[in-house]
Protein backbone atom coordinates (compact mmCIF):
# COMPACT_ATOMS: atom_id res chain seq x y z
CA UNK A 1 0.00 0.00 0.00
CA UNK A 2 2.34 2.24 0.61
CA UNK A 3 4.32 2.01 -2.76
CA UNK A 4 0.32 2.40 -4.44
CA UNK A 5 0.16 5.40 -1.83
CA UNK A 6 3.66 7.09 -3.33
CA UNK A 7 2.92 6.14 -7.08
CA UNK A 8 -0.86 7.83 -6.80
CA UNK A 9 0.44 11.21 -5.10
CA UNK A 10 -0.59 10.42 -1.94
CA UNK A 11 2.49 10.36 -0.24
CA UNK A 12 6.17 11.13 -0.79
CA UNK A 13 9.50 8.89 -0.27
CA UNK A 14 10.70 11.40 2.18
CA UNK A 15 7.22 12.11 4.04
CA UNK A 16 7.68 7.99 4.57
CA UNK A 17 10.88 8.84 6.21
CA UNK A 18 10.04 11.14 8.18
CA UNK A 19 6.64 8.60 9.73
CA UNK A 20 10.48 6.17 10.28
CA UNK A 21 11.85 8.73 12.39
CA UNK A 22 8.51 9.67 14.37
CA UNK A 23 8.28 6.55 15.81
CA UNK A 24 12.11 6.49 16.74
CA UNK A 25 11.93 9.61 18.98
CA UNK A 26 11.79 9.26 23.03
CA UNK A 27 8.60 8.00 23.86
CA UNK A 28 8.64 10.36 27.12
CA UNK A 29 7.46 13.46 24.83
CA UNK A 30 3.87 13.80 24.97
CA UNK A 31 1.90 16.23 22.31
CA UNK A 32 -0.85 17.71 23.86
CA UNK A 33 -3.27 20.75 23.90
CA UNK A 34 -2.47 23.81 26.74
CA UNK A 35 -5.07 23.13 29.60
CA UNK A 36 -5.04 26.34 31.25
CA UNK A 37 -4.08 29.84 31.46
CA UNK A 38 -0.94 29.32 33.41
CA UNK A 39 -0.81 26.50 30.68
CA UNK A 40 -1.11 28.05 27.77
CA UNK A 41 1.26 31.74 28.91
CA UNK A 42 4.29 28.94 29.41
CA UNK A 43 3.96 27.85 26.06
CA UNK A 44 3.96 31.10 25.21
CA UNK A 45 6.87 32.25 26.58
CA UNK A 46 8.86 29.39 25.13
CA UNK A 47 7.25 30.67 21.83
CA UNK A 48 8.38 34.64 22.50
CA UNK A 49 11.91 33.19 23.79
CA UNK A 50 12.91 30.97 20.30
CA UNK A 51 11.05 33.80 18.05
CA UNK A 52 13.47 36.42 19.57
CA UNK A 53 16.62 34.12 19.32
CA UNK A 54 16.25 33.32 15.91
CA UNK A 55 15.33 37.02 15.07
CA UNK A 56 11.96 36.36 14.40
CA UNK A 57 10.99 39.02 16.43
CA UNK A 58 13.34 42.32 18.50
CA UNK A 59 14.23 41.64 21.51
CA UNK A 60 12.15 44.83 23.14
CA UNK A 61 8.81 42.94 22.54
CA UNK A 62 7.22 41.11 26.14
CA UNK A 63 7.68 38.28 27.22
CA UNK A 64 4.78 36.69 25.56
CA UNK A 65 4.05 35.91 21.99
CA UNK A 66 0.41 37.60 20.80
CA UNK A 67 -1.20 35.75 18.43
CA UNK A 68 -4.75 37.08 18.17
CA UNK A 69 -5.73 33.80 16.39
CA UNK A 70 -4.84 31.89 19.66
CA UNK A 71 -8.03 33.66 20.93
CA UNK A 72 -10.25 32.03 18.88
CA UNK A 73 -12.57 29.44 21.28
CA UNK A 74 -11.65 27.07 18.66
CA UNK A 75 -8.32 26.87 17.93
CA UNK A 76 -6.07 25.35 20.28
CA UNK A 77 -2.30 25.23 21.09
CA UNK A 78 -0.56 22.23 21.50
CA UNK A 79 2.68 21.34 23.25
CA UNK A 80 5.80 19.26 23.09
CA UNK A 81 6.36 18.00 26.77
CA UNK A 82 9.17 15.51 28.51
CA UNK A 83 7.63 15.44 31.93
CA UNK A 84 7.06 18.87 33.18
CA UNK A 85 9.26 21.09 30.91
CA UNK A 86 7.81 22.27 27.56
CA UNK A 87 10.11 21.70 24.45
CA UNK A 88 8.24 23.51 21.81
CA UNK A 89 4.27 24.20 20.57
CA UNK A 90 2.61 24.66 17.53
CA UNK A 91 -1.01 26.15 17.60
CA UNK A 92 -3.76 25.02 15.12
CA UNK A 93 -5.60 28.35 14.38
CA UNK A 94 -8.81 28.05 13.02
CA UNK A 95 -10.80 30.01 10.43
CA UNK A 96 -12.89 32.84 12.05
CA UNK A 97 -15.13 35.02 9.64
CA UNK A 98 -13.27 33.72 6.97
CA UNK A 99 -9.95 35.65 8.52
CA UNK A 100 -7.10 33.61 9.16
CA UNK A 101 -3.68 35.39 10.15
CA UNK A 102 -2.14 34.17 6.52
CA UNK A 103 -4.92 36.73 5.57
CA UNK A 104 -3.07 39.61 6.89
CA UNK A 105 0.16 39.49 4.30
CA UNK A 106 -1.48 36.94 1.79
CA UNK A 107 -5.07 38.35 1.27
CA UNK A 108 -5.12 38.09 -2.68
CA UNK A 109 -3.49 35.20 -2.59
CA UNK A 110 -6.07 33.57 -0.17
CA UNK A 111 -9.42 35.09 -1.97
CA UNK A 112 -8.18 33.45 -5.56
CA UNK A 113 -8.63 29.84 -4.15
CA UNK A 114 -12.14 30.72 -2.88
CA UNK A 115 -12.04 28.64 -0.16
CA UNK A 116 -15.19 29.48 1.46
CA UNK A 117 -17.13 26.64 1.44
CA UNK A 118 -14.42 24.30 2.90
CA UNK A 119 -12.59 23.76 6.74
CA UNK A 120 -9.64 25.85 6.54
CA UNK A 121 -6.87 26.18 9.61
CA UNK A 122 -3.83 27.61 9.72
CA UNK A 123 -0.56 25.94 11.80
CA UNK A 124 1.26 28.72 13.89
CA UNK A 125 3.62 29.55 16.47
CA UNK A 126 6.01 26.43 16.11
CA UNK A 127 8.87 27.04 18.26
CA UNK A 128 11.64 24.49 19.85
CA UNK A 129 14.17 25.04 22.69
CA UNK A 130 17.27 24.58 20.98
CA UNK A 131 18.60 20.72 22.11
CA UNK A 132 20.40 18.11 20.28
CA UNK A 133 16.99 16.34 18.62
CA UNK A 134 15.51 19.96 18.23
CA UNK A 135 15.05 18.62 14.26
CA UNK A 136 13.40 15.37 15.53
CA UNK A 137 10.64 17.44 17.62
CA UNK A 138 9.63 19.69 14.73
CA UNK A 139 8.88 16.29 12.80
CA UNK A 140 7.18 15.43 15.93
CA UNK A 141 5.19 18.23 16.11
CA UNK A 142 4.10 18.41 12.34
CA UNK A 143 3.52 15.05 11.85
CA UNK A 144 1.22 14.80 14.74
CA UNK A 145 -0.52 17.81 14.17
CA UNK A 146 -1.01 17.00 10.66
CA UNK A 147 -2.79 13.51 12.23
CA UNK A 148 -4.92 15.65 14.13
CA UNK A 149 -5.92 18.08 11.54
CA UNK A 150 -6.48 15.83 8.57
CA UNK A 151 -8.40 12.65 10.89
CA UNK A 152 -9.77 13.81 14.22
CA UNK A 153 -10.52 17.71 12.54
CA UNK A 154 -11.09 16.21 9.06
CA UNK A 155 -10.10 19.94 7.52
CA UNK A 156 -9.87 20.39 4.01
CA UNK A 157 -6.82 22.72 3.54
CA UNK A 158 -3.98 23.38 6.12
CA UNK A 159 -1.86 26.90 5.70
CA UNK A 160 1.65 27.74 7.18
CA UNK A 161 3.92 30.60 6.95
CA UNK A 162 7.58 30.17 6.71
CA UNK A 163 10.40 32.10 6.32
CA UNK A 164 11.53 31.46 2.50
CA UNK A 165 14.53 30.11 3.06
CA UNK A 166 13.18 26.87 4.87
CA UNK A 167 9.95 26.89 2.61
CA UNK A 168 11.61 24.04 0.65
CA UNK A 169 12.01 21.70 4.52
CA UNK A 170 8.29 21.96 4.37
CA UNK A 171 7.69 21.03 0.47
CA UNK A 172 9.70 17.99 0.46
CA UNK A 173 8.60 16.37 4.15
CA UNK A 174 5.11 17.14 4.76
CA UNK A 175 3.24 17.44 1.11
CA UNK A 176 2.94 21.68 1.19
CA UNK A 177 3.24 23.73 -1.82
CA UNK A 178 3.41 27.20 -2.13
CA UNK A 179 0.90 29.76 -2.90
CA UNK A 180 2.00 32.88 -4.52
CA UNK A 181 5.54 34.71 -4.15
CA UNK A 182 7.75 35.94 -1.06
CA UNK A 183 6.59 38.86 1.01
CA UNK A 184 8.13 40.86 3.48
CA UNK A 185 5.87 40.02 6.66
CA UNK A 186 5.67 43.45 8.65
CA UNK A 187 5.44 41.90 12.35
CA UNK A 188 7.99 39.87 12.14
CA UNK A 189 11.13 42.00 11.58
CA UNK A 190 10.22 42.21 7.73
CA UNK A 191 11.88 38.70 6.79
CA UNK A 192 10.76 36.72 3.31
CA UNK A 193 7.63 34.96 4.11
CA UNK A 194 6.16 32.20 2.13
CA UNK A 195 2.21 30.96 2.35
CA UNK A 196 2.25 27.07 2.20
CA UNK A 197 -0.82 24.73 1.52
CA UNK A 198 -1.69 21.38 1.64
CA UNK A 199 -4.85 20.36 -0.36
CA UNK A 200 -6.00 17.93 2.28
CA UNK A 201 -9.38 17.27 0.46
CA UNK A 202 -7.22 16.28 -2.68
CA UNK A 203 -5.23 13.91 -1.01
CA UNK A 204 -8.32 12.84 1.24
CA UNK A 205 -9.97 12.13 -2.32
CA UNK A 206 -7.37 10.40 -3.78
CA UNK A 207 -7.52 7.92 -1.16
CA UNK A 208 -11.17 6.69 -1.50
CA UNK A 209 -10.94 7.06 -5.26
CA UNK A 210 -8.43 4.26 -5.21
CA UNK A 211 -9.89 0.92 -4.97
CA UNK A 212 -6.90 -0.53 -3.33
CA UNK A 213 -6.58 1.00 -0.57
CA UNK A 214 -10.45 -0.28 0.43
CA UNK A 215 -13.20 1.52 2.23
CA UNK A 216 -10.83 2.26 5.44
CA UNK A 217 -7.90 2.55 3.19
CA UNK A 218 -6.71 5.69 5.43
CA UNK A 219 -6.85 3.44 8.46
CA UNK A 220 -4.62 0.84 6.72
CA UNK A 221 -2.23 3.57 5.75
CA UNK A 222 -1.76 4.82 9.41
CA UNK A 223 -1.14 1.25 10.34
CA UNK A 224 1.27 0.82 7.69
CA UNK A 225 3.15 3.82 8.02
CA UNK A 226 3.54 2.77 11.94
CA UNK A 227 1.12 6.19 12.90
CA UNK A 228 -2.22 4.20 13.88
CA UNK A 229 -1.40 4.06 17.53
CA UNK A 230 -0.12 7.62 17.98
CA UNK A 231 -3.36 8.88 15.89
CA UNK A 232 -5.41 6.66 18.75
CA UNK A 233 -3.34 8.53 21.38
CA UNK A 234 -4.14 11.74 20.16
CA UNK A 235 -7.73 10.99 19.43
CA UNK A 236 -8.03 9.88 23.00
CA UNK A 237 -6.23 13.31 24.64
CA UNK A 238 -8.35 15.44 22.27
CA UNK A 239 -11.08 14.01 23.94
CA UNK A 240 -10.59 13.34 27.59
CA UNK A 241 -7.99 15.89 27.94
CA UNK A 242 -9.39 19.51 28.90
CA UNK A 243 -8.36 22.18 26.42
CA UNK A 244 -8.12 25.47 27.33
CA UNK A 245 -10.80 28.02 25.84
CA UNK A 246 -9.81 31.77 26.62
CA UNK A 247 -12.59 33.56 27.93
CA UNK A 248 -13.18 37.54 27.97
CA UNK A 249 -10.63 37.91 31.17
CA UNK A 250 -8.99 35.25 30.16
CA UNK A 251 -7.87 37.56 26.21
CA UNK A 252 -7.58 40.98 28.45
CA UNK A 253 -4.80 39.14 30.39
CA UNK A 254 -3.23 37.88 27.84
CA UNK A 255 -2.95 40.86 26.12
CA UNK A 256 -2.31 42.90 29.04
CA UNK A 257 0.82 40.95 29.67
CA UNK A 258 1.77 40.79 25.81
CA UNK A 259 1.81 44.39 25.85
CA UNK A 260 3.74 45.04 28.77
Amino acid sequence: MISSAISDGVLTKRTHRMCRILNGIDQRISITPASGLIDFLKGMEVTNEQYRRSGIVKEKRSIFLYNEGLLNPESTLFLARKGQDILGTLSVIANHNNCLPCSKLFREEMAALQLEKRKVVELGTLSVRYQADSENIVFMLYLKIMIYTIFIEQVDDIFIQVKEKVAAFYERNFLFKQVGGTKKHPDYSDLNATLLRVDVKSIRDKIYEQQCYGPMGWLRMLRELGLLQHYRTLSQQCHSCPRFTPDQRDAELYQYLCNL
